[in-house]
């Protein structure tokens, strides 16, 4: 049999939580869930493990198979169940032990969580003892350690794509993961129109599978949150508490490096270090391929060295990735320490504990505080190491020196402009006349991890635009701005068209290509679902070909001739398509569910590929004769940061895996597609009981549940 080569890093980490954790209190207690006309629920108990108890019972009853299917991600199993396709990924979750290092360390996680993650989980048993009709064939036994590992899963997607980029750069190739993006913006008091600052909180990633973020708000005792949370974790990882909103955006210092190991010619399970020949650790795993109606099961190599595991093999040199994440089990706890910060201090010390991968985080605070910190769990390098690229690996001269401090990282709170965003753009890209310039960080550069050059791209330019305008800002405004579907430089190609079609003779002005000259001309640059100038301008950037097309701004050598050449080819196939040059954008693009029978129109979009990617983020696909969302505004949601803060959110499709219970596709239809967000009534029970459409009642005793953890 063929076996794959992998290895592990192995690294000597303290439990970071251990002094600070809270006495185990009992779970005891009812959990009441008041679901809202969208089927949000709203947990309501004494205790944190009482709420958790309930939020578990609610995420399984919406989509208990999804659910199951995260642990299998994190644990490596899908392929057992679901085929060869999920192979490749279940390999990669087995050489990074997910399952392996949460079990082996579950006791180093607080009694508190330890609690709360074990309440949670009896919640999930219990709908499914209440609904076997509804539990899957292939359904495993879950163990309280499969939330530990499924936080690692979702955060080592970062890590890993800086270390296969590091060896991109020493020509050795392996797919990266897939690219996440993400909008965050905060905006202080003075330039708000309520007096408090206000956060936009936007990840951007598939509306499909691991990251279909779940919406849940939760009430136990004084731990009130709104966010949303991946799919087999209890708490919200993104959102707000009574008094601290958390963003992230993909970005942030290099946390991970890739050595370059010379191999014995006479053993390849050997790799030199400091001049002697040292063997490498060999774990065997057996991985589970459902083929046909049987189960073939493949026995992996794991091979490791002291740096971690090795990915790739060239010639006589072998390639292992150091990941500092590889044994760490605190992200639970850190979470939960987030949303317990009553603070900017007591949230830079939950954020102290660096669980989280690389990110650009934002925090505002209902104090008025608007902060900013380039996160990540930054290894020291040594001197002359270049972390860019693979490493030699065969010296002690060129490991880890320990890790970064908070403080060194890249930081700022209240900045001399009154807003920030990170739409994915370095520091310097944040704001106008930015502070946070990377000479001041020369001294570590994978610090900052980016240069005044970088990528600055539509979406976070026109999102600079619009803040820096901005002023007195209100909430309808913000609302817009987080939606906002305005072309960054349209108004370059229009004058640039325009001044073509003027030195054309009078009588070759006419017909179809007039008309749609005078819509893209009076056209106000915004990609609402109802413009008739966006799908024009789009048209006529598809006509100008893919090089030409996906320019942000019109090349100084483009012609005339290339110019109105594209007008007309688009006019013809407006006149082709729809038999006119009047057509809204959202008869084209739209927003609907796989395998629902309704889409319905929207606006914006990332359409790169014509140079039309807008604040909006949205990715399509061909679905029949329209183009279908599938990817982008993930769970945005809007902050107001009073005491206590109001918020608005939304989902791009429905919270319920389940058409009948009418919040499969209803936020598609009543929300996404209108722009708009719905209130999250956050501690605003009054509010909340205008809109419940249901309620239960879950009595909850840790001694039911004792058996069989």
């Amino acid at each position: 049999m063929k076996r794959a080569v992998l290895i592990l890093i192995s690294v000597a980490l303290i439990a970071p939580f251990a002094a600070q954790s809270s006495p185990k209190t009992s779970p005891n207690g009812e959990a009441t869930v008041y679901r809202d006309d969208y089927g949000i629920p709203h947990v309501f108990a004494p205790t944190l493990e009482s709420a958790a108890f309930g939020i578990g019972y609610a995420q399984a009853e919406d989509r208990l198979e999804e659910l199951l299917k995260n642990y299998r991600r994190a644990n490596g199993t899908m392929a057992e169940v679901f085929g060869p396709e999920q192979y490749q990924q279940d390999l990669i979750q087995r050489f990074w032990r997910h399952e392996a290092v949460s079990r082996e360390r579950y006791n180093q996680v607080s009694p508190k969580m330890r609690a709360v993650i074990e309440a949670y989980q009896d919640g999930i048993k219990l709908f499914m003892k209440e609904h076997p009709e509804q539990v899957p064939p292939w359904a495993q036994e879950i163990h309280p350690w499969d939330v530990i590992a499924l936080g690692r899963y979702i955060i080592f997607g970062w890590p890993l794509g800086e270390a296969t980029g590091d060896l991109r750069a020493g020509g050795v190739t392996l797919t990266p993961p897939a690219y996440r993006g993400s909008n965050e913006m905060l905006i202080a008091p003075s330039r708000t129109a309520v007096g408090a600052a206000i956060a936009v909180i936007d990840p951007h990633l598939s509306w499909y599978d691991a990251f279909r973020f779940y919406e849940e708000r939760i009430y136990a005792g004084d731990f009130a949150v709104s966010g949303v949370a991946i799919l087999g974790v209890p708490l919200p990882s993104l959102g707000h508490s009574r008094w601290c909103s958390v963003a992230m955006t993909t970005g942030g210092p290099d946390t991970s490096d890739v050595y370059e190991e010379e191999i014995n010619p006479g053993n390849p399970r050997q790799y030199k270090y400091d001049g002697k020949w040292r063997d490498m650790t060999v774990r065997t795993e057996k991985i589970g391929v459902k083929t046909g109606d049987k189960v073939q099961w493949r026995e992996v190599d794991l091979e490791y060295t002291h740096h971690g595991p090795v990915v790739a093999r060239k010639a006589a040199k072998a390639y292992s990735m150091a990941i500092p994440y590889a044994e760490e089990v605190g992200l639970t706890d850190q979470i939960y320490e987030m949303m317990t910060a009553r603070n900017l201090e007591e949230m830079k010390r939950a954020l102290d504990h660096r669980q989280l991968m690389a990110q650009n985080v934002m925090v505002g605070t209902v104090q008025g505080d608007i902060y900013y910190v380039r996160n990540g769990r930054v290894p020291v390098r040594a001197k002359g190491v270049d972390p860019s690229r693979p490493i030699p690996g065969d010296t002690s001269a060129t490991e880890w020196q320990g890790l970064h401090e908070f403080k060194d990282l890249v930081q700022i709170t209240n900045p001399p402009s009154g807003y920030m965003q990170n739409c994915n753009v370095s520091p310097f890209g944040m704001m106008k006349d930015s502070p946070l310039t990377p000479e001041k960080y020369s001294a570590f550069p994978y610090l900052y991890n980016a240069s005044r050059t970088s990528p600055r791209h539509q979406r976070a330019e026109m999102m600079t635009e619009l803040l820096d305008g901005a002023a007195k800002i209100t909430l309808d405004q913000a609302i817009d701005i987080a939606f906002n579907p305005t072309v960054y430089h349209a108004e370059l190609w229009q004058a640039k068209l325009k001044e073509a079609w003027g030195r054309l003779k009078e009588n070759q002005r006419g017909g179809a290509a007039a008309e749609l000259f005078n819509v893209i001309q009076q056209w106000n640059r915004r990609s609402d679902a109802d413009s008739e100038g966006a799908l024009a301008f789009y048209a006529f950037k598809k006509q100008l070909g893919p090089s030409v097309g996906r320019l942000v701004e019109p090349p100084e050598a483009i012609t005339d001739a290339q110019l109105i050449g594209a007008l007309m080819k688009a006019a013809d196939v407006m006149g082709t398509n729809y038999q006119s040059m009047h057509v809204p954008y959202g008869r084209y693009f739209r927003v609907g569910r796989k395998g629902g029978e309704r889409t319905w129109p929207v606006g914006g979009g990332s359409l790169t590929e014509v140079g039309m990617a807008t604040p909006r983020a949205i990715s399509f696909s061909p679905g029949g004769n329209e183009m279908v969302g599938h990817t982008g505004q993930t769970s945005t949601q809007i902050v107001i940061l009073s005491n206590p803060p109001k918020s608005y959110a939304i989902v791009p499709l429905g919270e319920s895996d389940h058409k009948e219970s009418g919040h499969w596709d209803d936020q598609a239809e009543k929300l996404f597609s209108k722009s708009k967000a719905a209130p999250a009534y956050f501690m605003d029970k009054a509010g909340l009981m205008k809109v419940a459409a249901a309620k239960r009642v879950l009595k909850y005793s840790a001694a039911a549940y004792a058996v069989g953890r």
